[in-house]
């Protein structure tokens, strides 16, 4: 069959499982809140700053590569690569800080938090991976999406590529052709699994939905810091993906693993009060 009308019909099928299948959206979905919330002060807001390190009593992980086995295009055999595992620590062994951790704030007030300014998302499939790119900060695996703004998705990649969504969200694009972008906008709140239905099974990465803007990743050492923050009693969490596979998924004609179930994602949580005027010092420790 013709590779065009191949990448057709794999396109409405996909269309007919994913979209079909989509949950129906709430009865009476919350409109998308104003860019200034009717409570928000900012002579009543302090600052947090911290770092995320790993404990010290826990092995650092040794985390294997994944492995990328293609049929070649002549039927003689397959190509195999090692990839880098896109949920592997970054863990500095002198010091052990932990980089590209999400830290968020939890139990904040919408209306009382500050004008959302994290940069609009858009998320690539380059290089053989999935890629998210939000503002100017380096690609990471993981962005954070004002519930009801869309995000932009594309592969730059000639091959054939559906990304799904698991989780907050529920869907499958397909990309049969490069540099096509498509657009998304996500009404309910949570993390959204972003994984391959097109037989790549180490593509992985992660949305989040949010209510307010006190979401981050940890750079190199670890540092995180939210300024604005209304005066308050919070959880101060950091999360990060689980890299350890529980099960995989394989296909019934070739054999070949074509999606990997995670282990649960590892968590840190700890109470933090800010008061207006000042910035509030406070670690957090992975694993717990």
């Amino acid at each position: 069959m013709p590779r065009p009308l191949l990448c057709l019909l794999a396109s409405v099928a996909l269309f007919a499982v994913g979209c079909g299948a989509e949950p129906p959206a709430a009865a009476n979905p919350p409109a998308p809140a104003t860019n200034t919330p009717a409570d928000y002060q900012a002579g009543a807001c302090g600052g947090i700053t911290g770092a995320v390190t790993w404990d010290r009593d826990t092995p650092i992980p040794t985390v294997a590569p994944v492995m990328d086995i293609r049929p070649r295009a002549d039927g003689a055999g397959y190509d195999t690569r090692a990839l880098t595992h896109p949920y592997a620590p970054r863990i500095n062994r002198f010091t052990y800080a932990v980089g590209g951790v999400v830290v968020s704030l939890r139990g904040v007030n919408p209306a009382r938090a500050k004008p959302w300014d994290l940069p609009p998302v858009s998320v690539e499939i380059r290089d053989s991976q999935l890629v998210v790119k939000q503002g100017e900060r380096p690609p990471e695996r993981v962005g954070f999406v004002r519930r009801g703004e869309p995000v932009k998705f594309q592969s730059c990649e000639p091959a054939f590529h559906v990304l799904r969504g698991r989780g907050a969200a529920f869907f499958a694009l397909p990309f049969p052709d490069p540099d096509k972008p498509l657009e998304r906008a996500f009404d309910a709140y949570g993390r959204i699994e972003l994984t391959s239905a097109a037989g790549y099974p180490w593509h992985a990465a992660d949305l989040f939905v949010c209510d307010h803007p006190y979401y981050t990743v940890a750079d190199a050492d670890g540092r995180f810091q939210f300024a604005q923050v209304p005066e308050g009693k919070y959880d101060l969490v950091a999360w990060h993906p689980n890299w350890v596979i529980t099960a995989s998924e394989r296909s019934p004609e070739t054999g070949l693993v074509t999606r990997h179930v995670y282990a649960a994602p590892l968590e840190s949580s700890r109470p933090v009060v800010v008061v207006a005027g000042d910035v509030r010092l406070a670690t957090l420790t992975l694993p717990k």
